[in-house]
């Protein structure tokens, strides 16, 4: 069985066909689903929808970095915290200095980085693990999460990082998630043979991030198993190991 960490089956993307895509995931052996939020509408829309897919779809609730120009409010998702009982983590949240083309809001570090800390005060609070976007800002993000008091459980969602930073992130006990560009990203094939299996969660971020074979197309959830491949193939592990070994980690990490 394999676990979808990080998909977003709320999107409207979904909305034609949500029931099929779940079950054609199913079919490919992906199981079960992370269904993280990025904001307050989404955070309650993955909310919903776990309480339709019970058991299928686990939702994470939290406030992408680029909300920050809508002013967010964290005392709203810690009300979404505290009035459902399962939620099984805080996300995805973090840091993205990556400049969108035709996108307005660039910039506002120090407003991420407050935005940030308080997912993550939120998460120390409610004993939940963080999912971490983070996007041409490692540096920053670390030294957000060694300012608190106790080090967060959690992941660094879509890993796009060096060396240097898998070996930052083990030092903080984080896991990372690798997503479709791991199938096409010369630097990320460069990278995967030196990260632990036992770092390691497989995601999609669908409909996003669509693996090579499938770019221009809507990513599905039923896709892990070609990152599950990649990985196999680049670390010269049998592909059973790697789909134990991550579903094994997901386990761990969001107590499921």
């Amino acid at each position: 069985m394999y676990i979808d960490t990080h998909c977003h089956l709320n999107f409207k993307e979904f909305n034609e066909d949500r029931a099929m895509v779940i079950g054609n995931a199913k079919k490919a052996g992906v199981k079960k689903f992370i269904n993280p939020g990025n904001s307050i509408v989404t955070s309650k829309q993955a909310i919903i929808l776990s309480q339709k897919y019970p058991g299928v779809v686990f939702p994470a609730v939290g406030i992408h970095p680029y909300e920050i120009t809508r002013n967010p409010d964290t005392h709203d998702l810690e009300r979404l915290i505290i009035t459902n009982k399962n939620i099984f983590a805080i996300g995805e949240c973090g840091l993205d200095y990556h400049v969108y083309e035709d996108f307005p809001a660039v910039g506002r570090k120090t407003e991420q980085k407050q935005l940030f800390e308080s997912q993550l005060q939120l998460a120390l609070t409610y004993s939940l693990p963080v999912i971490i976007h983070c996007r041409e800002a490692f540096s920053d993000a670390f030294d957000v999460l060694d300012s608190l008091p106790i080090m967060p459980k959690g992941v660094f969602h879509c890993f796009s990082g060096g060396l240097a930073d898998v070996r930052d992130i083990e030092k903080r006990r984080f896991f990372l998630g690798l997503d479709g560009n791991a199938t096409y990203s010369k630097q990320l094939k460069l990278v995967i043979p030196s990260i632990p299996l036992s770092m390691i969660l497989l995601e999609t971020d669908a409909p996003l991030l669509p693996p090579d074979g499938h770019r221009g197309e809507r990513n599905e959830p039923k896709y892990i198993p070609l990152i599950a491949k990649t990985i196999a193939e680049l670390q010269n592990k049998d592909i059973k190991k790697i789909e134990e070994s991550t579903t094994a980690n997901a386990k761990q990490l969001f107590s499921l």
